[in-house]
């Protein structure tokens, strides 16, 4: 009864086994094993180089071209950083080459950080320029690292001269691209136009840098006349800086926040 009972129901006992083993697989494999079936069955039928969507090509070469442009904007940086640097060293002047890499946004007219230190001759004092000229200086120094206080930093006072007229006074930061001169002569007969340039005066930076432009003049301005000056260097968008550590001055401690103080000489950070 039992060899009949098996050539009766044989067949339906191992199917009812296969379907619960495949349930059981599936569960486990999480449809894995179709997945790969699948494949295997219409791989005969897909073809041999699949061309991807157009929105894919698209942005595919999108992006190519952005990082190209970015590639080459950062080529061109380089390039006028190296002729900069090699112009002003046949004057005899050394530069260090410094990439800015930190920046906060509530400070972003105040300070930045410099990826060179110690380790590459750049101590506290050193005069930090850009493209155009005039950045700030460095007051803090680590063996890796570096921090500029920025000329538009409003409590950095750099000793400043007019270059046509030779009249002296000091450039003092207004956080933004711009920087506010005061003369010491009551009439220092500046024009808008004029060139702007560190003072010979100055105890932190050698004479003849470049500042930046007379935009404005303010003769009748109390207590003495004073001018807005557009700053050459693109602070706002400078990524690398260079370094000019041939003046070793002591340069204020560096505090989180400066505090501005009265100046009682053309300089006084």
């Amino acid at each position: 009864m039992l060899n009949q009972w098996w050539n009766q129901y044989w067949t339906k006992f191992v199917l009812v086994g296969a379907v619960v083993g495949a349930a059981w697989g599936l569960s486990q494999t999480q449809g894995a094993v179709l997945e790969e079936t699948y494949f295997y069955l219409t791989r005969p039928l897909q073809f041999r180089t699949r061309r991807p969507p157009d929105w894919l090509s698209s942005s595919q070469v999108l992006e190519l071209q952005e990082r190209l442009l970015e590639a080459e904007a950062q080529n061109a940086t380089l390039n006028d950083l190296l002729s900069t640097i090699e112009d002003r060293g046949k004057k005899g002047e050394i530069l260090i080459p410094a990439p800015i890499i930190g920046r906060s946004a509530d400070q972003w007219w105040q300070q930045i950080r410099l990826g060179r230190g110690q380790r590459h001759g750049i101590e506290r004092g050193a005069a930090v320029t850009g493209a155009g000229g005039l950045v700030g200086y460095v007051v803090q120094s680590t063996p890796n690292t570096s921090k500029v206080l920025l000329i538009s930093d409003p409590s950095s006072s750099v000793g400043a001269m007019v270059v046509r007229t030779r009249a002296q006074g000091y450039v003092r930061g207004k956080a933004t691209d711009q920087v506010e001169m005061s003369f010491f002569d009551k009439d220092p007969g500046v024009k808008a136009g004029d060139v702007v340039v560190t003072s010979a005066s100055s105890t932190l930076f050698l004479p003849g840098i470049p500042i930046g432009i007379v935009k404005e003049v303010q003769p009748n301005a109390s207590p003495v006349p004073k001018a807005v000056i557009q700053l050459n260097a693109p602070i706002g968008r400078l990524e690398w800086v260079t370094v000019s550590p041939l003046r070793s001055f002591a340069a204020p401690e560096a505090s989180s926040t400066p505090t501005p103080t009265a100046p009682a000489t053309p300089e006084n950070p």
